[in-house]
């Protein structure tokens, strides 16, 4: 029988699908804006709460971040496996949702750049600058706790983490 895969089986994610994330959200961002606008309807409103939300999604994450680094890389203590499980989809979730919410804000910032002039054009840069700088955070919040999650190697080589059996004592 053959000797198990020491390689993790969870990777980090690459930098494809967050492109293809972001150009997605530019697309429909842009889409959203141009079609309506081509029509000659009125151009939706970009609501503040959903800014907001980002924001609080973001600072959320950060949280996280810094919490689960200090917990698994520095003082290397165990997680529990479902909320290392939870915590490790929601900082991929986080990338992938902050770089398409960045893609498309940044597109309807764009595409209001053109009308400068007008009142309302000029709130819809304005909000979506603020709105993609918030949803770049939540991208980047999300890669940081992704890989705060990764276990560290230990000193002996042994990857698990104290304090689990097979793994290195408790330096309690």
């Amino acid at each position: 029988m053959a000797a198990p895969d020491p390689r993790p089986t969870v990777t980090l994610i690459g930098w494809r699908p967050v492109l293809i994330a972001a150009l997605l959200g530019a697309g429909t961002g842009w889409l959203l804006f141009a079609l309506p606008d081509r029509l000659g309807a009125q151009l939706p409103a970009l609501p503040l709460v959903v800014t907001v939300t980002v924001v609080l999604l973001a600072a959320v994450c950060w949280v996280l971040a810094v919490r689960t680094h200090r917990r698994v890389q520095v003082r290397r203590e165990s997680v529990e496996p479902s909320r290392a499980v939870t915590l490790l989809a929601f900082a991929k979730a986080s990338v992938l949702t902050g770089a398409l919410l960045a893609g498309g804000y940044f597109a309807i910032g764009a595409y209001s750049l053109q009308r400068w002039a007008a009142d309302l054009p000029r709130e819809r840069v304005i909000s979506s600058a603020v709105a993609t700088v918030a949803s770049i955070a939540l991208a980047v919040g999300g890669g940081f706790l992704e890989r705060a999650c990764r276990i560290p190697p230990s000193d002996d080589g042994d990857a698990t983490p104290n304090g689990l059996p097979g793994g290195p004592p408790n330096g309690d």
